[in-house]
């Protein structure tokens, strides 16, 4: 009896919580509304944006990605893109040039170079490509992305009303069953940092939708002033809020970046283990929703153990729950044909979620043929 109510305790929390993400997602809805409501610019009022793309490897994607960025429907001469060949020992750097070539004035090629500062790796890339970016408002994203005709100009408008910092909702293209997982997997994590956000409570962004004013970054110190991490963009993030600067994340389909989703199981585990190494610091919401998600894991697979009663409390809450949440989401994505996955999607969570807290305690992250090794969660040395 003991073990049933302290599980029906739990279930009750996790309730609670989704509840309060469930309010919140509903204001990053209206909060979008309002934004496009009051979407009247003056040409000359317009500030230049700089979009900065760090390319590793990437000679499969870096072209759409770079085509997607030409074809913003933002003024083409206030949208400046910095595309930044880190070591690539492929054709990337290739294609850069050429893309450049036919597009001119429109793109900045550049490759990175060795810092005294013993900055490396993806920060190095971008920093050196913010140096050099002209905008007022910097923007990034990733060489294997493919943002919106309207991702320049919807995300323009957070900025134009206050907004210092700003993340945006990325949608992994799936088209097969295991696409679909990570589509709802990324959607998950993406809709609980918006519905935090909305509420004045930061919790993270997905660094391939992610945007900041120039002199903010500068106050902050930028990736050289900051600790070294395999997660910059969260690092970054991290760094941009304690500085106090304002941060919106709406859940605006108008500002959406998409990307191909991981090719197997190992690269997706790769993923996990790189942003759980990296990602362990957060804010205090972050770590509560951590905490609440450990203590339903535990539930999960505690309840068959008990009774037939708790396993269906906690199964029946975390599925209404999730399902309540996510498909609102879904639908103003326009994924909502995706829902048919959302069985199989619990089991697939859970798996991960057994999984990757096994993997963290390996200190040694692979990414993009290199491998750094973490001293301490956060602190990498290549």
């Amino acid at each position: 009896m003991i073990f049933e109510i302290l599980l029906g305790g739990i279930a009750l929390l996790y309730a609670l919580e989704y509840s309060f993400f469930m309010l919140g997602i509903s204001r990053s809805f209206r909060a979008t509304r309002s934004s496009r409501a009051s979407d009247i610019d003056r040409r000359e009022d317009l500030p230049r944006v700089s979009v900065v793309v760090a390319a590793r490897n990437e000679e499969e994607n870096i072209g759409d990605c770079l085509e997607a960025l030409l074809a913003q429907d933002y003024p083409s001469e206030l949208v400046e893109i910095v595309a930044v060949n880190d070591e690539s020992d492929d054709r990337t750097l290739e294609i850069i040039e050429r893309t450049a070539q036919a597009a001119p004035g429109r793109i900045l090629a550049l490759s990175t170079s060795p810092e005294r500062s013993g900055l490396h790796g993806k920060p190095r890339a971008i920093a050196q490509g913010v140096d050099v970016a002209s905008g007022a408002i910097i923007m990034l994203t990733d060489a294997d992305c493919r943002p919106s005709p309207t991702w320049v100009s919807a995300s323009r408008k957070y900025f134009r009303d206050g907004a210092d910092v700003l993340g945006g909702f990325t949608l992994v293209d799936g088209d097969t069953f295991f696409g679909r997982m990570q589509q709802l997997d990324w959607i998950h994590l993406q809709a609980i940092a918006a519905a935090s956000m909305a509420f004045g409570s930061p919790v993270g962004v997905i660094g391939n939708n992610f945007g900041f004013r120039k002199k903010a970054y500068e106050k902050a110190g930028g990736y050289r002033g900051i600790p070294f991490s395999i997660t910059e963009d969260f690092t970054l993030f991290l760094a941009l809020v304690r500085n106090g600067n304002r941060v919106e994340y709406p859940c605006d389909p108008d500002a959406l970046v998409r990307t191909r989703p991981c090719p197997d199981l190992q690269s997706v585990l790769r993923q996990k283990h790189r942003w759980g190494r990296g990602g362990i610091e957060s804010t205090p919401h972050g770590y509560s929703i951590i905490v609440v998600a450990l203590l339903m894991l535990v539930a999960i697979c505690m309840a068959p153990f008990i009774s037939p009663l708790a396993w269906g409390v906690v199964w029946g809450t975390k599925f209404l729950c999730d399902l309540a949440f996510l498909l609102p989401v879904m639908n103003r994505l326009g994924v909502e044909r995706s829902i048919r996955f959302f069985f199989p999607f619990q089991f697939y969570f859970l798996a991960q979620a057994l999984i990757v807290p096994l993997m963290l305690v390996n200190p040694n992250v692979e990414w993009k043929g290199r491998v750094f090794r973490t001293a301490r969660p956060g602190v990498p040395t290549e």
